[in-house]
């Protein structure tokens, strides 16, 4: 009877795993590992396998066997975002009625190995870890320009940061039995890839005769589009603390400082031009001749401009304690929360040097070069998690979990490309089969993300640009984590 039920149990979470995978939002993951993710990311206090290089490496001190883990994750974001964009009352060319985001299947393989060394007449483990500590990876097809028969890139909005950390980690005791302490620390590499359009105030001069026909509305804004891809390298660094407070009570305590990086690469341009045809039929003789100014801003053209790019990204510090209690032989429960301080991010201020840009005329050339910020307000958050295991064999271990984790973003400036649309609850079943020499794990999340209404342009840096976007957003996210663990 008892080995029907494993079997009943093991194909129904076989059958849960199925669903799609998935993700929280912002740029932060919720954890890391399958064990710790079935667990609902409450895992600080126990970091009894690779994951501790993230969570708490001190924990790796108190493993009793040297393993190698491979991870793979595996996450699909459905969220959704309806448009309410307008200037001064009209449209400017932004979808009608509701849109989902570019559908995707994302792979994400980590992995850990650590041993048992005896050094200076103690014992100490170490190993290496590789994992992603922030990730962000969605795009939107949500707009139209009004002012051009060129179609704009198939994803105008297309936001994908990769932060991998490759670190070395290490764990000792300091008390007997009572305090370990761990280090995990190495190289933070970040891939950023950032498409967008900014609608921008015409360059046209006021005083010309033609201003009123040019940069008069609709043709006040021009449509520019900008895509960005580069990476950057910048040291990573984990403190963590242990504490056997008694045989069946645990406290946990980890840091991770903030982390500037630069990152640096190329971008290249498009820029709208209005078309106003019944501009060229006015008949202005010697005003409207190909390749003046006010020809360019008038004939619907399509520029193009390469550059490279630089950009500073600061990533927040993190603090997070957790307490694990072995209530019963079978039943362990624990907890953990976590401190960001989000408002450390200003989004991405893009310093650009052009090369072999003219159009002839020196105010659009100006204008055309002016570097561009895509910013965020955020905030410091809050992430709440709590999780069970429970031995149901000396095999079989089930799991279970749930996290509220808060939006760092500021209520009003919600954006497609930075989706994370206020407080998330995340729902979490993971699965272990341990035998002699070999652990196999999963886990699977969900993750819903509230309905969240923003209206109004804000334009928080005072460029003339708006930087957020005004509608209506909501979705979910999943996420499943496949871990294989080999002991010796």
């Amino acid at each position: 009877m008892r080995k029907a039920t494993v079997i009943i149990l093991v194909g129904i979470f076989c059958f849960w795993m199925a669903a799609p995978p998935a993700m929280g939002g912002g740029m932060s993951i919720l954890g890391v590992g399958a064990k710790a993710k079935g667990m609902g990311g409450a895992f600080r206090a126990i970091a009894d396998d690779w994951s501790a290089a993230y969570y708490n490496p001190a924990g790796l001190f108190y493993m009793t066997d040297n393993q190698l883990t491979f991870n793979e994750v595996v996450t699909h974001y459905r969220v959704k975002y309806e448009p309410n964009v307008n200037y001064g009352g009209y449209d400017v060319g932004f979808y009608n009625g509701e849109i989902s985001n570019r559908y995707e299947i994302l792979t994400n393989p980590t992995l850990g190995g650590y041993f048992k060394l005896p050094v200076g007449g103690q014992s100490i483990t170490a190993g290496l870890a590789l994992f992603q500590p922030f990730d962000q990876n969605i795009a939107w097809q949500v707009f139209q320009s009004p002012n051009s028969g060129f179609g704009l890139p198939g994803q105008q909005f297309e936001h994908n940061f990769d932060a991998v950390a490759i670190n070395v980690v290490g764990a000792m005791e300091l008390i007997e039995d009572k305090l370990s302490i761990g280090i995990s620390a190495g190289i933070l590499k970040a891939d950023l890839v950032y498409g967008g359009f900014f609608l921008r105030a015409n360059p046209a001069d006021p005083n010309a005769t033609y201003y009123d026909q040019i940069a008069g509305r609709p043709n006040e804004l021009i449509t520019e589009y900008a895509r960005s891809d580069g990476n950057g390298l910048a040291p990573n660094f984990r403190l963590g603390l242990l504490m056997k407070a008694s045989p069946k009570l645990q406290f946990g305590l980890s840091i991770t400082p903030k982390t500037t990086i630069t990152v640096d690469g190329d971008s290249y341009f498009y820029y709208y031009m209005p078309d106003i045809p019944q501009y060229f039929n006015r008949g202005l003789a010697g005003e409207v001749v190909p390749g003046n100014e006010d020809y360019i801003l008038s004939s619907g053209a399509r520029l193009t401009g390469n550059a490279t790019f630089e950009t500073e990204i600061v990533l927040p510090t993190q603090v997070g304690a957790g307490v694990a209690y072995q209530v019963t032989e079978r039943l362990l429960i624990a907890g953990d929360l976590e401190f960001t301080t989000w408002s450390d991010f200003e989004g991405y201020k893009f310093d650009y040097e052009f090369s072999n840009f003219s159009t002839g005329s020196s105010t659009i050339d100006a204008w055309a070069a002016t570097d561009l910020a895509v910013v965020v307000d955020a905030k410091n958050i809050l992430t709440g998690s709590l999780g069970l295991e429970y031995a149901y064999s000396d095999i079989v271990k089930m799991r279970a979990g749930y996290s509220a984790d808060q939006s760092p973003y500021e209520e009003g400036t919600l954006h497609p490309a930075f989706f994370d649309s206020g407080l998330k609850h995340s729902l979490n079943l993971g699965l272990g089969l341990e035998f002699e020499s070999v652990r196999l794990d999963v886990a699977t999340q969900y993750q819903h993300f509230p309905e969240s209404k923003d209206g109004g342009n804000i334009d928080l840096d005072n460029d003339g640009i708006m930087d957020n976007l005004p509608g209506t957003y909501k979705g979910s996210a999943f996420e499943s984590v496949f871990q294989f663990t080999v002991k010796f």
